[in-house]
C-alpha cells in the first residue's frame, strides 16, 4: 500500500488514532451485559504515587535506544519520573518506552466496565526541538487475550504551565470497554520523530468508565447464508501457465480456480490480517466472521508478522521455542486447509538499517519498521554481489521458513514481493533505484525461494500502484513473464465524498490491467484497495463516512472486469482499521449493515463459499520454456568504453545474442554469447560496435533463440556533466530526450489523475526547461519525484527554482524527503498567478508531515506536487527550471 498509505503501515500495529488530551466524543458502545459492571466501575482504579511507585515498573522499550531511568519522585505532588533520550531515534516514527503494572501479574486488576486510562504527562518544552508523541494502552485478560491496544496522539498544544518551566497536559486513552480482570497492563510514552532529552513525569493514572457519545448502529440486516460457488459454473482451465513449472498439485489448482472466478461473474473478498488482528473483542476468530459468520475468501499476511511487528509471542510460547513463522502457519494452515486462499505481502525492513544493528544470538534482527527509510541505495546492495545479499537471503529464509511450513500442508501462498514499486515511500520504489535494478531484484527472489529453497507453492503476484494511463506505464517496472503469475494493482479512495468520480478512474485503471493481463495470459487481480480518510493514515473513519455503500460499489465496479479477486488492508485497532466491525453482537461500526448486504450479494465469494479445488483436475507448465534477463549493464548506463554485458538464462537455449539498438529500434550491432555453467552469458561489447553508435540514446537487448526476452536503454557514448551537488535540475542533460528525462523521475498520482513530464523550450537558463503536464479530477493529486540520494544539503540555506505558473489555483506543493519522512510548502499563492518568477524556499518553510525535523544533511529526494482544488477537471501545465538547492 502506499504511504502516504504506507502512514496506515506505520508500524501498522502501532498506528495512532485521533489526537486525545480532552474527551474526544470517540463513539463507543457499552453492552448491555456491561452496563451493570460500568456504574461499578465509575470509580475505577487510579494510583497517585504519594509514597512509592505504587506497583508500576519500568517495561521495556521498542525501538529505543538505551534503558531509561524510571524512579518515584515527589514532583508535582508524586509521580513517576523517566529520564529519557529520543533524539539517538529521532528520525523514527516510534519509539516506546512501556510503565507496566507489575502487580497485575500476581494479582489480576479488575478492569471491568473501565472505558479510559487517564494520567497526567509533565514535560520540558524546551527539552525538545522535534516531533510529537503518541501514548499506548495495552492490556491482556487471564486467558492471554487482547482486551487493550489503543495508541492516540498526545496534543502537546493543550498542555498548561506546570511551573519551573514544565507543562502539564492530561492525556486520556479511550478503547472498548473491558469485561474481564487483566493480569498484565501497560502504557507508553512514544517519541514520534522527536529529539526529546530530559525528564517527564507520570502522574495521577486512573482506569474507569466515561459515559461517551455513542456513533455505532444496530446490527439491523440481515445475513443470508450464501452457498457454495459450484465448479460447474466456473470455466475453469485444465493446463496453466505458471512461474513455477514444478508447482505443486493444489498449487494449479487453486491458480486454475481463481482464472474461473475471474472469468465469471463472481468475485473472491479478500482482508488483510484477517485472523490474527481485530478491532472486536468477540469471541469469534476474525471482525469479518463476527458481522457474517465467515471469513475472507483472501486472507492476508505480511512479513512484518515474521519480524514481530505485526503478531506477538506470549511468555510460555518464547519459553517453549515458539517461532513467529510457526505461529503464523499455525494460524494460518487451518485456514488454507479450510479453503481460503492465502496471501502474503512483505514490508521489508531497510538492510542497510539492519545491517548496522547488532546481532542476536548470531542472526540479522529484522524487527522495527523500516521500508519507509530511503536511504542507503538498498535494492543494488541486496543484489548478488552486494555488500547486503546476506542480510537480505536473511530475511528470505525467513519468509522461506514459514512458506515451508505451508508446502508442508499442502496450502499454496500467493506471494506479492514490493508491491507499489513505482511510487516513492519505500526503499524499492522507482525513485531510489533504475527500472532494471528493481526487475532484477523481483527475478533474484523468485529464483532464491524457488530454486535455491525449494519452494514450489508460491504464486507470484506483481503489484504497482494505480492509476494507470496505459499498459505501456503498468509495465514500466514489470520483472516479465516467466517471473509473475498475476498482475495486480494497489489503488485506494482517498477521502471520498458524495458524487466524486473515484469509481470511473477505478474502472478505467482495470480496463488497463484487464488488458495487460490478457496480452501476457496472466490472471488480474486488485491486490489492495479501500478508503483512506484523512492524513493521518487511518482508513474508514469511525463516523462520518461519505460513502456507506462503499463495499458494494466497489463490488459492482470490479465484477465486470476479470479481477479475481480485492483486497482491503488490516483492522488494526478502532483508530486504523480498512473494514467494519461489530462492538457487540448486536451493534456496530456505521458501515456493518452495508457490509451484510454486501455480503448477501450473489456476486461476492467469502471462505466458505469456496468449493473443495482438490477434485479439479490441472497440469502446470512453465510460464517461459526459455527466458533470460540482463544483468548488465544497468538501465540508463552511459557506455563510454567497453564494457561486458552479461545475462541470466533459464530452460534450454541454444543461441543468445546481444543486440545493439539505435534509439529507433534498428539493430547495429548483434554479439554472441554462448550460454555459461549456471545459466550465465557475457560477452564483451566491443570498441568498434561502440563507434558504430556515436553519441545517442538506445538500448542493449538480450536475445534468446531468436526472442528478445529483455533489454534496457542506455546512453552511448554521452559523458554526465560533472556533479553539482546543489543542482536537482537544470533540464539541459538530456539532449532533448522526453525518455531520458520521464528515465530520471518517478509519478505518483491519484484516481483518473495523470501527470507528464517533458522538455521544454520555456525556460529560465539555458536552453530547456520543464512542462509539467498535469490533469487533475476532483480530490485528485499528480507529482513528479526525483532521488537524490541523500545529497548532504547541509551547507545551504534553501531550495529555488524559477516557476512560470498557470493561474488555474490548484495547490502546488514543494516536497523533500529525508528520514523517511515528507517536508512540505505550500505553494498554492505562486500557483494561482501567471507571471514567470524565481521562488526561493528557506529550510525552514518545510515541515513534516510527522512533525519531525528536515536533516539536510541527507536529502533523499525532491518533488512536487498538484492537488486539486475545487469540483471541476483540470488539464493544464506548469513551467520549471534551475533546481537547486542556494546558500
Amino acid at each position: 500500500m502506499n504511504m502516504q498509505l504506507l502512514k496506515k503501515i506505520v508500524p501498522l500495529t502501532l498506528s495512532a488514532g485521533m489526537v486525545l488530551s480532552v474527551p474526544a466524543l470517540l463513539p463507543q458502545a457499552v453492552p448491555a451485559s456491561l452496563s451493570a459492571q460500568a456504574m461499578a466501575a465509575s470509580k475505577g482504579v487510579s494510583w497517585s504515587f504519594s509514597k512509592d511507585l505504587d506497583g508500576w515498573k519500568y517495561g521495556g522499550k521498542w525501538a529505543y535506544k538505551g534503558k531509561p531511568a524510571v524512579a518515584w519522585s515527589k514532583d508535582f505532588g508524586g509521580t513517576i519520573r523517566l529520564d529519557l533520550d529520543y533524539s539517538p531515534t529521532a528520525d523514527q516514527s516510534w519509539s516506546e518506552v512501556k510503565l507496566e503494572y507489575g502487580k497485575a501479574a500476581e494479582k489480576p486488576v479488575s478492569l471491568a466496565g473501565c472505558n479510559v486510562l487517564t494520567y497526567d504527562l509533565y514535560f520540558n518544552p524546551k527539552a525538545m526541538t522535534a516531533g510529537s508523541f503518541k501514548t499506548k494502552v495495552y492490556a491482556k485478560d487471564t486467558a492471554g487475550k487482547e482486551v487493550i491496544n489503543a495508541a492516540p496522539d498526545i496534543d502537546l498544544s493543550k498542555a498548561k504551565d506546570a511551573g519551573n518551566g514544565m507543562k502539564v497536559v492530561s492525556v486520556q486513552v479511550q478503547f472498548q470497554p473491558v469485561r474481564n480482570a487483566v493480569n498484565y497492563l501497560m502504557f507508553s510514552i512514544v517519541g514520534s520523530n522527536t529529539d526529546y532529552k530530559g525528564a517527564m513525569y507520570v502522574g495521577k493514572v486512573s482506569a474507569h468508565y466515561v459515559k461517551l457519545p455513542d456513533g455505532y448502529v444496530s446490527k439491523t440486516a440481515k445475513v443470508s447464508r450464501q452457498q457454495q460457488v459450484p465448479l460447474s459454473e466456473l470455466q475453469i482451465p485444465a493446463q496453466v501457465k505458471l512461474v513455477d513449472g514444478k508447482a505443486s498439485e493444489r498449487t494449479a489448482q487453486v491458480y486454475a480456480y481463481m482464472q474461473g472466478i475471474a472469468d465469471s461473474k463472481y468475485l473472491l473478498y479478500g482482508h488483510q490480517n484477517e485472523l490474527h488482528k481485530k478491532v472486536s473483542t468477540l469471541p469469534g476468530r476474525s471482525d469479518t466472521y463476527d458481522i457474517v459468520g465467515d471469513d475472507a475468501a483472501v486472507i492476508g499476511v505480511d512479513g512484518l508478522a515474521l519480524t514481530g511487528d505485526e503478531l506477538d509471542l506470549t511468555d510460555a510460547e518464547k519459553a517453549a521455542g515458539m517461532t513467529y513463522a510457526q505461529k503464523l502457519a499455525g494460524i494460518i494452515i487451518p485456514a488454507g486447509q479450510r479453503g481460503a486462499i492465502i496471501t502474503m505481502s512483505c514490508h521489508m525492513p531497510n538492510f542497510d538499517v539492519v545491517s548496522k544493528k547488532p546481532k542476536i544470538n548470531g542472526q540479522y534482527d529484522y524487527s522495527t519498521y523500516s521500508p519507509n527509510v530511503t536511504s542507503g541505495d538498498v535494492v543494488r546492495r541486496i543484489l548478488p554481489g552486494g555488500d547486503l545479499n546476506p542480510v537480505f537471503n536473511g530475511y528470505l529464509d525467513k519468509v522461506a521458513d514459514f512458506a515451508g511450513r505451508l508446502q508442508a500442508a499442502n496450502v499454496p501462498i500467493v506471494f506479492r514481493p514490493f508491491h507499489e514499486n513505482n511510487g516513492s515511500w519505500f526503499w524499492w520504489g522507482a525513485a531510489f533505484c533504475t527500472s532494471s535494478e528493481y526487475k532484477n531484484l523481483f527475478r533474484y527472489t523468485v529464483e532464491y525461494l524457488r530454486d535455491q529453497k525449494g519452494l514450489h507453492n508460491l504464486i507470484y503476484a506483481y503489484s504497482p500502484n494505480g492509476p494507470f494511463a496505459s499498459t505501456e506505464d503498468y509495465a514500466s517496472r514489470y520483472p516479465g513473464d516467466g517471473f509473475v503469475d498475476i498482475a495486480g494493482f494497489d489503488i485506494y479512495h482517498r477521502d471520498p465524498a458524495k458524487g466524486d468520480d473515484w469509481m470511473q478512474g477505478f474502472d478505467d485503471t482495470m480496463k488497463v490491467v484487464q488488458q495487460f493481463a490478457e496480452e501476457h495470459h496472466k490472471l488480474a487481480a486488485v491486490t489492495e484497495t479501500g478508503i483512506l480518510v484523512g492524513n493521518k493514515g487511518g482508513a474508514l473513519a469511525r463516523t462520518g463516512n461519505q460513502r456507506p455503500d462503499w463495499f458494494n460499489e466497489a463490488l459492482h465496479t470490479i465484477a465486470p472486469h476479470k479481477m479475481a479477486y480485492f483486497m482491503t488492508w488490516s483492522n488494526f485497532s478502532e483508530d486504523n482499521f480498512d473494514q467494519p466491525y461489530l462492538v457487540t453482537p448486536k451493534r456496530g461500526h456505521e458501515m456493518v449493515n452495508q457490509f451484510i448486504q454486501f455480503y448477501n450479494q450473489p456476486e461476492s465469494v467469502f471462505a466458505g463459499q469456496i468449493s473443495d479445488v482438490s477434485k479439479l483436475k490441472v497440469a502446470a507448465e512453465p510460464a517461459m520454456a526459455r527466458d533470460g534477463y540482463l544483468t548488465a549493464p544497468d538501465a540508463m548506463t552511459r557506455i563510454l568504453t567497453p564494457v561486458t554485458m552479461k545475462a541470466k538464462l533459464t530452460g534450454p537455449v541454444s543461441k543468445v545474442q546481444f543486440l545493439l539498438h539505435r534509439k529507433d529500434g534498428t539493430t547495429a550491432a548483434a554479439i554472441p554469447a554462448s550460454p555459461g555453467k549456471g545459466g550465465l552469458a557475457e560477452a564483451l561489447l566491443p570498441e568498434d560496435s561502440l563507434s558504430l553508435l556515436g553519441a545517442a540514446v538506445g538500448s542493449v537487448a538480450l536475445e534468446v533463440d531468436g526472442q528478445v526476452t529483455d533489454q534496457v536503454p542506455v546512453l552511448y557514448n554521452m559523458p554526465a556533466l560533472a556533479p553539482n551537488p546543489a543542482v536537482v535540475d537544470t533540464f539541459e542533460h538530456y539532449y532533448g530526450d522526453n525518455g531520458l528525462l520521464k528515465g530520471a523521475y518517478s509519478t505518483n498520482c491519484g484516481s483518473g489523475c495523470s501527470i507528464d513530464p517533458s522538455l521544454s523550450a520555456t525556460h529560465s537558463e539555458g536552453e530547456t526547461g520543464l512542462r509539467y503536464h498535469y490533469k487533475l479530477t476532483k480530490g485528485g493529486y499528480a507529482g513528479i519525484i526525483k532521488s537524490l540520494k541523500g545529497v548532504d544539503w547541509s551547507l545551504y540555506q534553501g531550495v529555488q527554482f524559477w516557476i512560470t505558473p498557470d493561474g488555474k489555483g490548484q495547490k502546488l506543493i514543494c516536497q523533500l524527503n529525508s528520514g523517511g519522512e515528507d517536508f512540505e510548502v505550500d505553494l498554492t499563492k505562486v500557483a494561482s498567478g501567471t507571471a514567470p518568477q524565481l521562488v526561493t524556499i528557506p529550510f525552514s518553510q518545510f515541515k513534516g508531515k510527522n512533525g519531525g525535523r528536515l536533516d539536510t544533511a541527507a536529502i533523499q529526494h525532491f518533488a512536487l506536487y498538484c492537488n486539486a482544488v475545487g469540483d471541476a477537471p483540470v488539464d493544464s501545465s506548469f513551467y520549471f527550471d534551475d533546481i537547486r538547492a542556494v546558500k
